[in-house]
């Protein structure tokens, strides 16, 4: 007979280790009485770390080998959202309500670059964060309900001619509550409050 634990009801989440997950921690080497994992995302590429420090640790799913390091001195990793289209670009949001875009420049085998970071949302507490799945698009929504949009336009065939043309950020809509998740398919944003979901168009407006 297979034991089954009983899992407390005031657990919020389950943690099963199918694996030895010791490659994974080798490679993050985290002193834990120093630093904290504040925030996970995970691509078909990328798992994404982001820690109390203001550092982001990004470790290539194959063979747990391959690492990057991007640091932050706008304070602790609240968000984290890898391109799910594109996995050269991943946002993140700071402690400080800022939003960073990065682009890793790993076909070029260049050094990772802020392409972008926005203001939009500072002094607030950026809650979720999403990703367009068709164009370099990211969504963002803060605890006071408001939900802004980070557009970006680049060729990575002409990028040696022409730079980043950056389109000013918009504001998609403010709702009730705090923004509790954010999910984009086909032209339709779902913002999800404490209170109610939201679906918005967002070619239409």
């Amino acid at each position: 007979m297979t034991f089954v634990p009983v899992i407390p009801e005031s657990y919020s989440h389950v943690l099963a280790e199918f694996e030895s997950l010791d490659p994974l921690l080798s490679v993050l080497r985290l002193d834990s009485s120093r630093l904290k994992c504040t925030s996970i995302a995970v691509s078909r590429k990328w798992l994404a770390l982001g820690s109390s420090g203001g550092g982001l640790n990004l470790i290539q799913k194959e063979g747990w080998k391959h690492r990057l390091f991007l640091s932050h001195r706008e304070g602790a990793i609240a968000q984290i959202a890898c391109c799910s289209h594109d996995d050269d670009y991943v946002a993140v949001a700071t402690s400080q309500g800022l939003v960073v875009v990065w682009e890793l420049n790993q076909e070029r085998r260049g050094k990772p670059e802020r392409i972008y970071v926005s203001s939009e949302h500072k002094g607030r507490k950026v809650t979720a964060l999403c990703w367009d799945t068709a164009i370099l698009r990211v969504f963002v929504g803060d605890h006071s309900g408001k939900v802004s949009a980070i557009k970006l336009n680049t060729s990575k065939q002409a990028k040696a001619a022409a730079a980043f043309v950056i389109f000013p950020v918009q504001t998609i809509t403010t709702v009730d509550s705090c923004v509790v998740q954010l999910d984009y398919l086909d032209g339709r944003l779902l913002v999800s409050s404490l209170t109610r979901s939201f679906l918005c168009d967002t070619e239409s407006e």
